[in-house]
């Protein structure tokens, strides 16, 4: 199918008038765009960024399968003084079984399959004979699907990977599962964005929504494109849709007369390493605590494994969240005292990436109301009428939200239009065979690169192949390869030499910032994600 790749000029926005405009383009407004224009609704979606470039490209990639949320802090016996937690957590666990199902059935291409070791130590605050109790209930309340396969091994040491582990003597056994992982998050958005656009949505990547107020009961908003910022269009919307995610308090501060709404989200730093462990650790994955009390997830990347996530505080600028050497430091020294035997090294790291959570601001709880995800928020009672906002949001809940949402739009205001048939299937490029590969075995062509440039929106080069093709997620590109990727695309986007080269340096310097590859260090790890 043909998607429409032409960018709506903001001379032809200037003026209209919609149904809901959606500020966000990462996962939470891709979907909520997908649903509401299925649902009959005339969407305006933008995004001061690329799609799917802030939180939603930096997530840990897990699919929960629901059991860790059943998992009490201190004593199962705290389910019983405190009913809400457990009814919270219960909700929370079938709703993430259920979201995996969907997820792995209707995307197999964007998801996968891994085997993963819990340790469940003689202290810890369950016992492992529970663990099969929490199975059932997932398999009997929320009717799931994909099998667990659950087993338990009291033999600690027939395991390569669990016998590194530290204290083995005070574990009592490992528990190991299946569960399921998303091989690539921005794409995932960038197929809502599309489904959304081909049923008839608006969206713009690369702009400003600015100048918002209430004028005759709607909201207002004047937009601009970040490449021309003297081009600006105001337009109007019944709703407005805060899916804004960390910048979610910054875009409510911008709206007139809102500058004492309330707190919504408190910024989480995650960072997460790409590593190389021994080559009997390939296809294992562990969770378990650090010293901190916090997880500490360790998940096959191909023949890679990736570290995680950090949980730190975060007030620094959003525009430029970055892994730093002292969260790396961090995560390889919880690491090495996990696994003792283990001696992971710097050099041992292949990359690294950083995010910000935009956790549910609890003013109780310092890093927020971890659950449950998905808060869906209308702030009508709080000065901002009409405007609905998602904190907390995890990619793997994101239809299960986009629906809810919906229903709360229908409340306020009828579909303006017929309803459309939605599609959740992964797109594919097509059949390039014929054309050479732009690195060896990694199964992205130079056709695939000007088909994604014609029909996907991509701006700029690291939004190439991030986002619409994933390349930088399963290789370390070198400034040769990635010369040869502006070159193959320059026509389609109208880029000249001098555009090239600007998209080449930024490329490779957004590769040493954010994910610190450094000049000395490219090298192609094909394996890092096959």
């Amino acid at each position: 199918m043909h998607e429409p790749a032409e960018r709506t000029t903001l001379s032809s926005l200037n003026g209209s008038d919609w149904d809901a405009v959606i500020i966000g383009g990462g996962i939470c407004g891709a979907s909520a765009a997908q649903h509401l224009a299925a649902a009959g609704y005339r969407v305006l979606l933008v995004e001061k960024d690329d799609f799917a470039s802030g939180a939603t490209s930096r997530s840990g990639r897990l699919l929960h399968c629901g059991l860790r949320y059943l998992t009490p802090a201190r004593s199962t016996w705290e389910y019983l003084w405190q009913p809400h937690k457990f009814v919270t957590a219960l909700r929370m666990a079938l709703t993430s079984s259920r979201v995996t199902d969907e997820l792995v059935l209707t995307m197999p291409t964007l998801t996968r399959k891994m085997r993963i070791m819990v340790p469940i130590y003689k202290d810890a605050p369950f016992a492992s004979w529970q663990v099969p109790f929490g199975v059932a209930a997932l398999k009997l309340l929320a009717g799931r699907k994909l099998p667990l396969n659950l087993k338990r091994h009291r033999n600690v040491r027939s395991s390569p990977f669990a016998r590194r582990l530290r204290a083995v003597d005070d574990i009592d056994s490992i528990m190991e599962l299946d569960d399921y992982q998303m091989n690539w998050g921005e794409r995932i958005c960038i197929d809502a964005v599309l489904d959304a656009q081909r049923m008839g949505a608006d969206i713009r990547n690369y702009t400003v929504a600015q100048d918002i107020r209430r004028v005759d009961d709607k909201w207002s908003v004047t937009i601009s494109d970040v490449h021309a910022p003297d081009e600006r269009a105001t337009v109007t919307g019944t709703i407005l849709l805060n899916m804004g995610g960390p910048w979610i308090d910054k875009i409510n501060e911008t709206a007139s007369g809102a500058g004492g709404a309330p707190r919504q989200v408190v910024g989480v730093k995650g960072v997460n390493v790409l590593v190389r462990l021994p080559p009997e650790c390939r296809g294992h994955g562990i969770i378990a605590g650090n010293r901190h009390n916090e997880i500490m997830s360790c998940f096959p990347w191909g023949d890679l494994h990736f570290i995680g996530a950090t949980e730190t505080l975060y007030d620094g600028s959003l525009e430029d969240v970055r892994p730093e050497e002292e969260d790396v430091s961090f995560i390889l020294d919880e690491m090495n005292h996990l696994f003792p035997a283990m001696d992971i090294k710097r050099t041992d790291v292949v990359q690294a990436w950083a995010g910000v959570r935009p956790i549910t601001y609890d003013p109780d709880q310092e890093k927020g109301a971890r659950l449950p995800f998905n808060v869906l928020r209308d702030l009508s009672d709080q000065g901002l009428p009409n405007v609905i906002t998602i904190t907390w949001a995890a990619i793997m809940l994101h239809r299960h939200a986009a629906r809810k949402l919906v229903d709360l739009v229908r409340g306020k205001l009828s579909p303006s239009g017929p309803q459309r048939q939605i599609s959740y299937a992964a797109r594919k490029f097509p059949d390039h065979a014929a054309s050479p590969e732009l690195i060896d075995g990694i199964g992205v062509t130079l056709a695939d690169l000007v088909h994604s440039a014609e029909r996907e929106h991509p701006r700029k080069l690291v939004d190439l192949l991030y986002r619409r093709t994933g390349v930088g997620w399963h290789a370390s590109i070198s400034p040769d390869v990635a010369a040869l990727a502006a070159r193959t695309v320059a026509a389609t986007l109208g880029w000249s030499e001098e555009d090239q080269q600007r998209e080449v340096s930024e490329f490779i310097a957004y590769a040493e910032r954010y994910h610190l590859q450094s000049g000395a260090s490219w090298h192609a790890n094909l394996e890092s994600s096959r």
